[in-house]
């Protein structure tokens, strides 16, 4: 069931294959970006093993920040192609993975852009129509426009978590700095994550490095070194799955992982960054899946000392 990957995401390279049936296999080895052609933002895919770039708009408005569907079938990009006001007007605009079918998502006469698409379709995007900027949310067919952060200070660069369930942004609702925060994916219990003069933003998260296709998306037990997260489950319930991925956790940071949870026998693959794959596999009529990453903690490491307080 598992679909290994080392890659993390550059720029918006499609990490999750076949994840609605009929989809283009070749856009998994696709990155999609944009550049400025004589002095236009236009929107190209290129292979990324390198190779020649194939032009997907031809627009003499400004057409940028592109994101893939989940399946690889379609683009979110942001545009100012309907904008009174060229620099100050964008909207959110959805096109199929060849440029085809180009489709307007948002129209508010404000700034509507830097789209991000969840693996449970749902768009994510920066909106300052309420007078500042804002995180937004709406569904791919332009349904259920949603607000998701009402902060007076700027909040921007929404980045999904991989199973959709959160969403890490950028904000100075606090300090005035640029930091970096986190919230469910309806709004809810935003917590920050950075704390420092500096600036940190345009947050991007690693993909999931398994296939879940057809799976659930059912959050996290833990974040924390031993927990279990990302915890996807196949033909069983979120709540039985959350339960027996706690129940194999706990086991491992006791240093005894279980090879079965009832009747699914479970295999581990060793990642980087101290995780391990966890794939938990039987039938009942059926085949069932329950797939999550543990994060060891013999491996995590130690945390860093701030001495120069």
């Amino acid at each position: 069931m598992l679909r290994l990957t080392a890659l993390a995401v550059a720029l918006a390279l499609v990490g999750l294959a076949g994840l609605a049936s009929g989809a283009d296999s070749a856009v998994t080895t696709k990155i999609v970006y944009h550049a400025k052609l004589r002095g236009n933002n236009e929107i190209l895919v290129v292979p990324a093993a390198g190779g020649v770039p194939t032009r997907l708009t031809r627009h003499r408005a400004s057409d940028s920040n592109p994101t893939w569907s989940a399946d690889g079938s379609r683009i979110a990009f942001e545009s100012n192609r309907r904008a009174q006001i060229r620099d100050r007007d964008a909207d959110v605009y959805v096109m199929a993975a060849n440029g085809t079918r180009v489709r307007q998502l948002t129209f508010s006469d404000a700034f509507d852009g830097d789209p991000a698409w969840s693996w449970l379709n749902r768009i994510a995007f920066e909106s300052d129509r309420a007078g500042s900027s804002d995180i937004w949310a709406i569904d791919p067919d332009g349904t259920d426009e949603k607000q998701l952060t009402k902060s007076p200070a700027f909040d921007g660069d929404p980045a999904w978590s991989p199973d959709g369930s959160q969403i890490v942004f950028t904000s100075q609702r606090d300090n005035g700095d640029r930091e970096l925060y986190v919230m469910n994916a309806d709004g809810s219990a935003p917590r920050r994550l950075t704390n420092n003069p500096a600036r940190d933003e345009s947050p991007d998260w690693q993909p999931l490095p398994f296939d879940v296709s057809g799976h659930d998306a059912c959050g996290d037990d833990s974040l924390a070194p031993g927990g279990a997260s990302s915890i996807a489950a196949l033909r069983m319930s979120c709540h039985r799955a959350l339960k027996l991925a706690a129940r194999w956790a706990r086991a491992a940071a006791a240093g005894d992982p279980p090879a079965r949870l009832g009747s699914l026998s479970c295999t581990t693959s060793t990642q980087p960054f101290a995780l391990t794959v966890v794939d938990c596999t039987g039938e009942h009529r059926r085949p069932r899946d329950l797939a999550f990453v543990w994060r060891d903690p013999a491996r995590t490491p130690a945390p860093v000392t701030d001495r120069s307080a």
